[in-house]
């Protein structure tokens, strides 16, 4: 772990040396869509170094989408959103009896005698499996620092990639751990037991049902689509994307801001597969509760049910304030932390709402 974090950190400042940069959005950059919603976003921004902008905002008053220099309808990396989405496919085929929350994942996943197959598939949809955040392999830490110097991505796995992985892991049960691998693994058994792979899973059983017109995953980096936006550093360098169906139920899902509002408004209203994915059960962290991939805190005496994603290009906040039926979807061209922005955007709603 140590030479995989000093990797990163010599990648990163020779990505830095090496950035072309670019001027960040601002207050006169081209906007798209609800003027005032673009506005609300950049304000927030506060100088952020962020190159393009989606944002949606769902309130019981309507649905407001804009875009700040990017087009309304490009499509964005929701990176690790992703893992909430694979929380509500799992839930969903719990309800319909396909699975249990305690079946193993070496009943789904050629895993051998290894440790992780007596994983439950519970404990991947609650980071409690001890798998780790990644396989930190020599390779992979080779793959990670040339992501950082050469602005390409370090994912490039298929299923049986994923499973290799998995099976060599060791399991570290003590507390939970954030894991892309366990939930790389979690999506392809869930699409075991559906008999499919994860791409049509999230196709059949939430793009279609919910006329979610644009979230899909890519086959790779050259399978984005015209309306992609392209992801960039905080420096403004270019990124590749982060598109391969090995980590996809992690990470690998794209969507536009009005696909998102489509989302969360099935999410606020009920009507969303694996609603139970957005109920917790476990203890996270000390502020943090978790449901199936989902996480649930308090903001300012409210409660908070969201998720954060990066990837090498975007930064993306998702959010819900169930109570008061508001949601925000906001996904920036950046490495910079939006968090803050998505949970100030997500009060305002609210406060909107309130008066």
């Amino acid at each position: 772990m140590t030479v995989a974090l000093a990797c990163a950190v010599l990648g990163a400042v020779v990505a830095t040396l090496l950035a072309p940069g670019a001027g960040a959005i601002d207050r006169d950059s081209p906007v798209h869509g609800d003027r005032s919603l673009a506005a609300a976003a950049v304000e927030e921004l506060d100088g952020a170094p962020v190159h393009a902008l989606s944002v949606a905002e769902v309130t019981s008053q309507g649905t407001r989408t804009a875009t700040v220099d990017a087009p309304l309808h490009g499509t964005v990396e929701i990176g690790s959103v992703s893992k909430a989405l694979t929380g509500m496919l799992y839930e969903d085929m719990v309800a319909d009896d396909e699975i249990s929350p305690d079946q193993r994942l070496g009943t789904l996943l050629d895993l051998g005698d290894a440790p992780a197959a007596d994983v439950t598939l519970e404990q991947l949809a609650q980071h409690r499996s001890g798998l780790p955040r990644l396989n930190m392999g020599v390779s992979a830490m080779a793959r990670m620092l040339a992501s950082q110097l050469l602005a390409t991505s370090p994912y490039d796995a298929t299923v049986q990639d994923v499973v290799d992985d998995v099976r060599d892991a060791d399991l570290d049960a003590d507390r939970p751990q954030y894991s892309n691998l366990g939930f790389a693994a979690l999506g392809h058994a869930l699409a075991a037991a559906a008999g499919t792979d994860y791409p049509a899973l999230v196709r059949d059983r939430l793009a279609e049902p919910l006329d979610l017109e644009t979230l899909r995953i890519p086959d790779g980096p050259e399978d984005l689509g015209e309306r992609a936006v392209p992801g960039v550093d905080a420096n403004g360098r270019p990124q590749q994307s982060w598109a391969d169906v090995g980590y996809a139920a992690a990470g690998g899902i794209r969507a536009d801001a009005a696909t998102m509002a489509q989302l969360a408004r099935a999410l606020l209203d009920g009507t969303a597969p694996g609603m139970a994915a957005l109920e917790p059960t476990e203890e996270f962290t000390d502020d943090d509760r978790i449901g199936a991939g989902w996480l649930v805190s308090k903001d300012d005496g409210r409660t908070i049910t969201w998720h954060d994603g990066g990837t090498g290009g975007f930064r993306t906040w998702f959010g819900l304030d169930r109570e008061r039926g508001t949601a925000v979807f906001l996904s920036g061209a950046t490495t910079a932390d939006l968090d803050a922005v998505g949970q100030a955007l997500l009060h305002e709603a609210g406060e909107e709402q309130a008066s």
